[in-house]
Parts: structure tokens; C-alpha cells; sequence
């Protein structure tokens, strides 16, 4: 039985079809997509093997996909598929990342040699057997995130969180405290990639202890500071907002909170819009450093979203951000959308403008009170 995964990204229904089918019957384990932005998401997500791309696809080409690939550090091979046999397009394409060209209309058998060669080679590269240690590690990571959020009464939350790499240095937590009160908390470890993501580790755990034993956010995050600055590690800082909220049975609920030096989540209410950045600075860089908190009033309409910075530094094809004011126009566009559907929103708006790749990890939560 074959375990090489690879993914086929191809606009042609019938070359997909018949590619995918060939390669099955070769006993590969294939993934397809018939646009450039979801074939991107698939070799992010699965860490192929192998990746047959044709190199003109709707939206995100070929050749954007190669250099998307390496400039994240990703060694996946790539076969490109092409109609055009001219040296100057085998060229940019072997620049941009490609290992290896085949042109349409090709011979299934000639192709079918190619990947089993193309496999036989990186099978034995030092930095193919690291990227699978590395995306082992990524499902660890995965697994320390809350599969199950818990439920509460007259609210909804949602959550999900898209590593850039194989791991990432984002972390968020929903922690139940009883059945009326929860911890929820949103972090950004500085960098990205397996340090980020053993920090990021470690930093989870300690949220877990200091949650249990405090009820004061601004303590929790001088508890944390302290522990990241005894570390005295440049790349440990990290920004966190960390939030205590009672979901009692009464008409509003209180959300308690710190912000060290985290994007200001976005709190929509029936007469407004505001930022909630009271806090104090980015964990690990001083011992004594102060924090505050602040205490706000949730009541029924009320929407809060909460995310990392991988969302709003997205960029389009013109090198412009996403940036908050979008964010805060997405926001506004609610309505009495609940959490899951504010989730998806705010992904699918990022990712139309940026055209479904992302720099940067990116961690969105959602509140709704019902």
C-alpha cells in the first residue's frame, strides 16, 4: 500500500477527474482542488508529499502557489503542469519553486514516472523527513486547542485558528469555571514555526494554573509577564487578552478583562463600536510591569470578536492590508449573526481580499449574547 499523499490542483474537470483517478488506481492517497487560492489551503493544511499544480489557475497561478510554498519554508515538491512549451515560462517556474515540468497534453505513463522519480528523491532529503516530524508536531498543537467549547446560557462562542506554518505561535483557550462563569483568552507568541509553537505550549499550560487559582484578570497577566521575563527569551514575548465573563441567568453579563498588549478585540453593541484595550504592555519584556482591567456590561444583541494580528495584516495583490477599518465594517455587518456564522464572516471577508493566503497565523473568536 502507497502512503505518499499529493495534491492535484487543476482547473480542467476531466484532467483533474482523470488525473486523481490514475493516481488512486497507483494506490497514492490524492486531495484536488479546481482553483489556486483552495489548492494553496490544501498544501498548507495536509503537508503533501507531492503537489501536481497547473501552472494557469483561476485567481492564485502556479507560479504564485510555488512562491507562496517556499517563501514559507515549505518543502513540498511541485510538478508543474503546463500548455505552453516556451523555455522562458519552464524557467520562471523552476525560479519560482517548481522541481520538475510536465506539458500538456502529456502521457499519463510519462507522468506517472515523474512522481514516482520526483518521490524516490525527496523521500530521501533530510528536510522532507523534518517537515513531517514538523507537521506530527502540528497535530499535537492542534490537539491542545479546545475541541469541545463548552456551552452557557443566553450566549455562543466559536472559535478556529489557521497556522501560517506547520505550527504557529497563535493560542487561545475557552476555560469553564462553573456553569456561569468562563475564561476565554487569545494569544500571539512573536514568531512562527516550532519555537513559537513550544512557547505557545508552555504558555497554555500556565493559563490553565494561574485560571484556576485567580479570579482577577490583571493578576493572571502579571502572573504570566513574570514567568515570560524569567524565561529571557527575545522571542517569548508574547501579547494576550485574557477575559473572566459571567454568563448568569440575569439580563446582561460582565466580561472582565486585561489586555497585554493584544490587538484590541472589537465589542459591537446597539449603540456602538469599541475597542477594548485596557491592559497594559506585551508580556516578557518587564518584570514590574503594571496591568489593569476593566469591567463591561454584555447585554442581549451585544457581539464581540476577538483575533490575532494574522488577520488584518493579510494582503491582496496590490500589497494593501485588510486592516482594522475593513475588520470593523465586516463587525458592523453582523446583525444578530451568532458566533459560528460571525466566525465565518469575518474568514470569508479576509479571505476574499486577500485572495485565501495568509502571512501570518490567524485566530479569530466570536461572542454573541443572545
Amino acid at each position: 500500500m502507497n502512503n505518499n499523499r499529493i495534491v492535484v490542483i487543476e482547473d480542467d474537470p476531466a484532467i483533474l477527474r482523470g488525473l486523481a483517478e490514475q493516481l488512486r488506481v497507483d494506490s497514492y492517497d490524492v486531495l484536488t482542488a479546481a482553483d489556486g487560492a483552495d489548492g494553496y489551503r490544501l498544501l498548507q493544511d495536509h503537508q503533501p508529499d507531492l503537489a501536481i499544480v497547473d501552472l494557469r489557475l483561476p485567481g492564485m497561478n502556479g507560479l504564485d502557489i510555488c512562491r507562496q510554498v517556499r517563501s514559507h519554508g515549505l518543502a513540498t515538491p511541485i510538478l508543474m503542469l503546463t500548455s505552453q512549451s516556451h523555455e522562458t515560462d519552464r524557467v520562471q517556474g523552476f525560479e519560482a519553486g517548481a522541481d520538475d515540468y510536465v506539458t500538456k497534453p502529456f502521457s499519463m505513463l510519462e507522468l506517472l514516472g515523474r512522481v514516482r522519480a520526483i518521490l524516490r528523491r525527496s523521500n530521501g532529503r533530510s528536510d522532507l523527513a523534518n517537515q513531517r516530524e514538523l507537521d506530527e508536531a502540528r497535530r499535537i498543537q492542534l490537539r491542545l486547542m479546545p475541541s469541545n467549547i463548552p456551552s452557557f446560557s443566553g450566549l455562543s462562542i466559536a472559535a478556529t485558528c489557521r497556522p501560517a506554518r506547520i505550527v504557529g505561535g497563535d493560542y487561545f483557550d475557552i476555560l469553564k469555571r462553573d456553569d456561569e462563569t468562563f475564561v476565554v483568552c487569545i494569544a500571539d507568541v512573536c514568531g512562527k514555526g516550532m519555537p513559537a509553537a513550544m512557547v505557545m505550549s508552555s504558555l497554555q499550560a500556565a493559563v490553565k494554573v494561574y485560571a484556576s487559582k485567580r479570579t482577577d484578570p490583571r493578576a493572571v497577566c502579571r502572573e504570566l509577564n513574570r514567568m515570560m521575563c524569567e524565561a529571557g527569551a527575545a522571542q517569548r514575548l508574547t501579547s494576550l487578552f485574557y477575559a473572566l465573563v459571567d454568563s448568569g441567568p440575569s439580563g446582561w453579563k460582565q466580561l472582565r478583562y486585561c489586555n497585554a498588549g493584544h490587538n484590541p478585540p472589537i465589542l459591537r453593541t446597539d449603540r456602538s463600536m469599541r475597542r477594548l484595550n485596557s491592559g497594559g504592555g506585551i508580556l516578557g519584556v518587564f518584570e514590574d510591569w503594571n496591568y489593569e482591567e476593566e469591567h463591561v456590561q454584555l447585554r442581549s444583541g451585544d457581539r464581540l470578536l476577538m483575533y490575532t494580528d494574522g488577520l488584518i495584516e493579510g494582503r491582496n495583490a496590490a500589497d494593501e492590508e485588510f486592516g482594522e477599518d475593513r475588520l470593523a465594517a465586516v463587525v458592523s455587518q453582523f446583525g444578530d449573526r451568532d458566533a459560528t456564522a460571525m466566525v465565518t464572516d469575518t474568514i470569508d471577508a479576509a479571505s476574499r481580499f486577500t485572495g485565501g493566503t495568509f502571512q501570518d497565523d490567524v485566530t479569530v473568536i466570536a461572542v454573541s449574547i443572545e
